[in-house]
């Protein structure tokens, strides 16, 4: 009956290989935001890390919740002389001293499950922000590639006609070797944005837990927009109640809180309380009560609660320090967009500007007014300025990425993550 309530063993092998899930670029129908924030919550490696930690503290929870099993003890003595019969003592005992602290583990037990609940909700919070980000920088660098794409072939059509001038004798060399530089400078400029796109391509697949050199078609993304104020202040108003680390924190405080009070609990001395039926030699029967105590002399608990404390006044500094980076980085954010947006309207600004100042000097060369070193130069500042100002549009974007992390919104719709 003892061994039917066992749980038996069952082998689980290892994979020879990598396992991958379906494989959601099969298709040639783009990926849509919503889509791959989906996908990333399903298959993200550290959304499913976090939910085996989630069922390891569950396992914790039922495990802290069993009682000690009763120690059942029989021993026998053998007589060596004739007239005598065999002795026996078998006695039943339980530790009653584990009933004290019982109710303090499973509160702790309870409150490391629920850290982990909120663990796993603060790491699905990133997560899908995370793949947002990554989604329209993706998308960003692709837009930012084809605009340097565009002024390599530009300043390539300007350092041939230069080659051409100066052998003319039209222009002088150190003109032509301006043009050659602007040139390479814009190849320079393109590998990078290749390795960047590259980066964020592999990162998203990871991601999404595809397999490498998985080519992924996305959907061009609905243009972002800032994060209103009053969503921010909103936020930093209930920020401890709702940011699901904080919480976290919070429940790993009231674990700790539990456990050193088990630890204070542990300084009284453990008891066993049991039954014994025996018989001696003589075949006289004897029945009894067996008590042990543990005298606290030596050890009296007192290492594990200085441990326990220290540890919850370790975690108490750490919620209160979190607790204070968390509006500091929410507020450094801030002014880092208000930064960036207005160098982004300043940026646009001058874009239109050379746009007009383009638009008329090649209207000018028609009529011989303006010389083609002057117009090549408006052309290729111009399209400096679109890639600057794609540039500043991404790391704006990133911004308001995080900030929605920090304070629990979408960035999608900056609706409230549930």
């Amino acid at each position: 009956m003892t061994l039917a309530g066992c749980v038996s063993y069952a082998p689980k092998l290892l994979p020879a290989a990598p396992e991958w899930p379906d494989d959601i670029a099969a298709t040639n129908t783009p990926l849509t935001v919503d889509q791959v924030v989906e996908r990333a919550l399903e298959h993200s490696p550290d959304v499913r890390r976090a939910e085996r930690e989630l069922d390891i503290a569950n396992a914790r929870k039922y495990a802290d919740g069993l009682l000690p099993d009763p120690q059942l003890s029989f021993s026998t003595d053998r007589p060596g002389a004739a007239g005598f019969v065999p002795a026996f003592m078998a006695g039943l005992s339980y530790e009653v001293s584990a009933l004290i602290d019982h109710p303090a583990k499973q509160r702790g037990a309870t409150a490391a499950l629920e850290k982990q609940q909120f663990a796993l909700q603060w790491t699905k919070w990133q997560v899908a922000n995370h793949a947002y980000a990554l989604y329209v920088t993706d998308v960003s660098l692709s837009r930012v590639k084809a605009e340097v794409e565009q002024l390599a072939v530009h300043e390539q059509v300007v350092d041939n006609r230069m080659r051409q001038a100066l052998a003319r004798g039209d222009v002088t060399r150190d003109t032509a070797v301006q043009s050659e530089a602007a040139y390479r400078d814009s190849l320079q400029q393109l590998n990078t944005l290749e390795q960047d796109h590259l980066k964020a391509r592999q990162e998203l697949t990871t991601l999404l837990d595809l397999p490498p050199r998985t080519r992924l078609a996305l959907a061009t993304p609905p243009e972002p927009y800032e994060v209103p104020p009053d969503v921010v202040r909103d936020a930093l108003t209930h920020l401890s109640q709702r940011r699901p680390d904080l919480l976290a924190l919070r429940a790993g405080y009231a674990e700790q809180d539990e456990r050193y009070r088990a630890a204070l609990l542990g300084q009284f001395p453990r008891l066993d309380i049991g039954i014994t039926r025996g018989r001696d030699t003589s075949a006289i029967y004897t029945s009894g009560i067996a008590v042990t105590v543990t005298l606290p002399l030596f050890n009296g608990n007192r290492g594990n609660i200085a441990v326990e404390n220290a540890t919850r006044e370790s975690l108490y500094e750490e919620y209160m320090q979190r607790l204070k980076d968390a509006y500091v980085a929410v507020d450094n954010i801030v002014s880092k967009l208000d930064l960036l947006n207005e160098q982004l309207r300043n940026a646009r600004s001058m874009e239109a500007t050379l746009d007009r100042a383009t638009k008329q000097a090649r209207i000018a060369r028609a009529r011989g007014d303006v010389t083609l070193p002057t117009l090549m130069n408006l052309e290729s500042r111009l399209l400096n300025q679109r890639i600057a100002t794609a540039k500043l549009l991404n790391a704006a974007l990133a911004q308001q990425v995080e900030l929605c992390t920090l304070i629990g919104v979408s960035a999608i719709d900056h609706q409230s993550l549930q």
